[in-house]
């Protein structure tokens, strides 16, 4: 697992959590003034042991659910669905999204789009997040709240599954007007 940081914060506009810190972003170009270019580049020096990096989070859930009744699991960096952390975001999200159920809220930041996902066959490695940032960090459109950036978007499951439906929908019509008779 290549990880820059693991670190309880408050990266959700509600719930304390943890927050994972994935190193290596495959954006192209990076964004204009990103909050963390220290995770911007894929380096042996960032790998971690899974087991210890899934012992460090389990410990650090837990004592948070000790003092409020649901917590957040942040995954960021870097990029969480960059190639080579994307089945690091899958195993993350599905341990403990199974051990701590709906007293933890999976959240997951990308520069991705719900188009991108769809386009890269990326669902199965979101399936078990609660919410999403989705879009680019554009330091033009900065402000302070959650998320950074106003063209960012913040939202639920529910809302995600909608949004990868018309898209699913739009290139399936799409791609049918160009079908020969």
């Amino acid at each position: 697992m290549y990880i820059n940081r693991i670190g309880t914060l408050r990266d959700h506009p509600d719930l304390y959590g943890v927050s994972v810190y994935f190193q290596g972003c495959d954006a192209m170009p990076k964004c204009h003034m990103c909050h963390n270019p220290e995770t911007w580049h894929l380096s042996e020096r960032f790998k971690r042991d899974p087991e210890d990096v899934v012992k460090t989070i389990d410990e650090k859930l837990s004592d948070l659910l000790r003092y409020f009744p649901k917590v957040a699991l942040v995954l960021l960096g870097g990029e969480p669905l960059a190639p080579y952390n994307r089945e690091d975001t899958l195993l993350l999200s599905k341990t403990f999204k199974e051990k701590f159920k709906d007293r933890l809220v999976v959240v997951l930041f990308t520069w991705r789009l719900p188009k991108d996902i769809v386009r890269e066959n990326l669902l199965e490695y979101v399936q078990y997040v609660d919410e999403f940032v989705m879009g680019r960090y554009l330091h033009t459109y900065r402000r302070e709240g959650f998320p950074a950036s106003r063209n960012q978007l913040h939202v639920n499951r529910e809302t995600f599954e909608k949004m990868i439906r018309a898209v699913k929908r739009r290139e399936h019509h799409g791609s049918s007007l160009f079908v020969r008779k």
